[in-house]
């Protein structure tokens, strides 16, 4: 052994190299990578096409969603962000070499604050579910009290985010129940959590079962002092209330379904406003409008304090790349179809959500009807079968749709025995629900 490894490793108070791996579980290590023998650049790109030639694309009919939507995105979104000063553009660190990127944050800023009614947004976060997770740590922060409740219709995988990013912080995390007949959140139950030590709530709009939530409104009049932090679909603000009017004091969204397409899953963009007075407890990085030494406009990055700048010890996160180019696509979307246009979008999914439900109100043995609240994107289904063969039965028939019930809320999965979730966004048509209708015939 070199003496540099033996000193590194006297330092280290270890004795072996092998101390360094003491995390990896012994079974792992014996197995080893197991890499194959390296290959020419030719046989590897045919074997990438000949692995991609397993997909199945084209000619589905798609019922999917639960947070991920196939919408119509303008071909000009694709042309804009493709763009090479927005495509290949990082974190613009030299404002007087960024002028264009940082005015496009601080549009897309304005836009997302009008949308969720709410004083300031960031620009921006990973994606919806760590927006949540940063969310409750910011309120954490602001009031220092230790317990969050969450609705018992909580996705489990935002809940999984959300244990994440707060272990270690001492946080108790404290479900609230549901109305069995509309869906909507139980506010008798949530009083009754309420207590001096709550730091946040945290409502969801629509909320899991994929209903629009007529309790939330009102949902001030029983936390009392406690931070509302609210869950939204960006698209469904285009006909109900945004999260300001409720008095969020935090609002995030998944933003993919503002102009940023499906690619298996990602990227993703998280939208995160919140009130002016929280700003400088708030993750993540704010673009500002001020003036250059000749005292024209000029655009820069302000209330930065992420652990790699200034006030480290004092950092608010560590986000480091951010979402810029999905930032950018929502807000050439917004700017796109602007008012009218999204409200269009947004009614034209309710439409067809209730399409979807008729669908299903037509086929024997299904029931749509769980609840009595209005669905907006999301709909769960209970079904004579169970959910796999659901699921296979009508892949055969170019079909995609039926996500389990218990796959995402494990929790509850024991009163919604086979149950599947369907999605319907603008896209759908007359030929898509008369498809879906005589595949379910046959199952």
């Amino acid at each position: 052994m070199s003496d540099e490894r033996s000193f590194m490793l006297q330092a280290m108070n270890m004795k072996s190299m092998d101390e360094l791996f003491s995390d990896v579980p012994a079974s792992m290590r014996k197995k080893g990578l197991r890499v194959p023998p390296g290959i020419s650049e030719y046989e590897l790109m045919e074997e990438a096409k000949n692995i991609a030639a397993m997909n199945r694309y084209e000619g589905y009919r798609k019922f999917l969603g639960c947070g991920i939507y196939d919408r119509i995105i303008p071909s000009s979104v694709d042309s804009i962000i493709s763009r090479s000063e927005f495509l290949t553009s990082y974190t613009p660190y030299q404002p007087e070499m960024s002028q264009g990127m940082l005015q496009s944050l601080f549009e897309y800023q304005s836009l997302m604050s009008d949308l969720m009614g709410m004083d300031v947004t960031n620009a921006s976060m990973y994606d919806g579910y760590s927006a949540l997770a940063e969310a409750v740590r910011m309120a954490y922060r602001i009031n220092g009290k230790t317990e969050v409740l969450i609705p018992e219709t909580l996705y489990r995988g935002k809940l999984r985010v959300i244990e994440s990013y707060t272990r270690g912080l001492g946080l108790k995390l404290i479900s609230y129940g549901y109305e069995k007949e509309t869906g909507f959140a139980d506010l008798d139950d949530l009083s009754k959590k309420v207590g001096e030590n709550v730091s946040s709530v945290i409502c969801e709009n629509p909320n899991g079962f994929g209903i629009l939530d007529e309790n939330v409104p009102s949902l001030r009049e029983v936390v009392g002092k406690s931070m509302i932090i609210s869950y939204v679909d960006p698209v469904s603000l285009g006909v109900i209330r945004p999260p300001g009017d409720y008095d969020s004091d935090i609002a995030v969204a998944e933003g993919q379904s503002l102009g940023v397409h499906k690619n298996l899953g990602g990227p993703l963009l998280g939208i995160m406003s919140f009130k002016r007075e929280h700003i400088r407890k708030s993750p993540g990085r704010i673009i500002g409008e001020s003036v250059d030494s000749d005292g024209k406009k000029a655009y820069v990055m302000t209330l930065q304090t992420r652990e790699q700048h200034i006030r480290r010890e004092k950092a608010m996160s560590n986000i480091c790349s951010n979402q810029a180019l999905m930032a950018v696509a929502a807000s050439t979307y917004l700017s796109i179809l602007g008012k009218k246009g999204l409200r269009n979008v947004a009614l034209k999914t309710a439409s067809n959500m209730k399409k979807l439900i008729e669908t299903f109100r037509h086929v024997e043995g299904y029931n749509p009807d769980l609840f009595s609240g209005k669905h907006f994107s999301d709909l769960p289904v209970k079904a004579p079968v169970d959910n796999e063969k659901l699921r296979k039965s009508l892949l055969e028939k170019n079909i995609q749709g039926a996500i389990p019930f218990d796959s995402i809320l494990p929790n509850l999965s024991d009163l919604f025995r086979n149950t599947s979730f369907f999605s319907v966004t603008e896209k759908h048509n007359d030929d898509d629900f008369s498809a879906l209708k005589s595949a379910l015939e046959v199952v």
